[in-house]
């Protein structure tokens, strides 16, 4: 089997993050500073949509849920690949908070999957008397 057809989704919405963290940050509105930055909350989504998109392809083609911790390696490899490519552009910079969120992301995503899948095996469903 071709593996670029069983995870064209997850290549195309890394893809596709890694367009995002690349354009010029012009292109993005100012927000302000607080507790929580936006953006890392942004970092985090993008980051968990690729996890999530990941583990829905990998258990549709291996029938299992993907390990934690090599996902979590190599998706946060992924990530921070992603953070040091912005050191090439004039308006971007590489952040280690960033990157914190982006693993949050990973990891928060990796476990919603496992959590998801674990609820929807037969053992665990509730069947009708």
């Amino acid at each position: 089997m071709n593996v670029v057809k069983l995870y064209k989704w997850t290549i195309a919405s890394a893809v596709s993050v890694l367009v995002l963290l690349l354009l010029p940050s012009q292109v993005f509105p100012k927000t302000p500073h607080g507790i929580i930055e936006l953006d890392k909350v942004v970092h985090a989504i993008l980051f968990g949509a690729v996890t999530a998109v990941f583990c829905a392809e990998y258990r549709a083609w291996k029938k299992k849920t993907p390990p934690f911790f090599i996902s979590l390696i190599v998706i946060g490899t992924f990530a921070f690949l992603t953070e040091a490519s912005q050191l090439a552009t004039k308006t971007r910079h590489f952040d280690m908070k960033d990157f914190g969120a982006d693993m949050i992301g990973i990891g928060a995503a990796l476990l919603i999957m496992k959590l998801a899948a674990i609820a929807h095996t037969p053992s665990h469903s509730h069947k009708n008397k």
